[in-house]
């Protein structure tokens, strides 16, 4: 396991991640549609011409961004626990920017969404099944025991903070490493071909 401190969406950050699978993007890897192909193919773009793929941004992510700094204090002052940030950890060629490591076996996860969907959160009281390959992931990338999963908004004055306790699925992550594997083989696959062609 390589940890690079930098910090997130940094110039650093992104150089590290380029043409790389990284957890936020297991779901893809997981895909049967279209999705692992787009992803495949961007992560190969970034390959071959050293750019980065340009995201999509609006303004509910740009506000997730900077409230992300105030979930993680809350959650300190919570939990009574000091939240170590990195930029991203690597398991050989795999990736993962969890939002902090929580003593030497936990790992947090920030979500700063909507009031609606922070709400929805609240109610159901269950972990979110649609994040399971980038939490399930991270766990697999750092080795780490479990994932404080947060879902935060201070739009919300009654109970801005949620919070659940993912552990890890050995079962699962055993199905998620050959699926990476798979990728990441496929991946360097294509690359070859590309470099060999004339």
């Amino acid at each position: 396991m390589n940890i690079i401190h930098c910090d997130q969406l940094s110039d650093e950050w992104y150089t590290a991640r380029l043409g790389k699978l990284t957890a936020s993007h297991f779901a893809d890897v997981l895909s049967a549609g279209s999705g692992r192909e787009t992803y495949m193919m961007r992560l190969l773009a970034e390959r071959m011409t050293g750019q980065r793929y340009m995201g999509y941004s609006d303004k509910n992510m740009e506000w997730g961004i900077e409230t992300e700094p105030q979930a993680r204090d809350y959650y300190e002052w919570v939990t009574d626990e000091k939240v170590e940030q990195v930029g991203i950890i690597f398991a050989d060629e795999v990736g993962a920017s969890p939002d902090g490591l929580v003593g030497d076996k936990g790992l947090l996860e920030i979500k700063c969404p909507l009031t609606t969907t922070h709400l929805g959160y609240i109610i159901k009281d269950k972990f979110p099944v649609k994040y399971k390959p980038q939490v399930q992931g991270q766990l697999l990338i750092t080795g780490r025991q479990w994932v404080d999963f947060v879902s935060f908004d201070p739009r919300y004055l009654k109970q801005p903070f949620w919070c659940i306790r993912v552990e890890r699925d050995e079962t699962y992550l055993m199905k998620l490493s050959a699926a990476t594997a798979a990728f990441t083989t496929e991946l360097s696959e294509l690359q070859k071909k590309l470099e060999k062609a004339k």
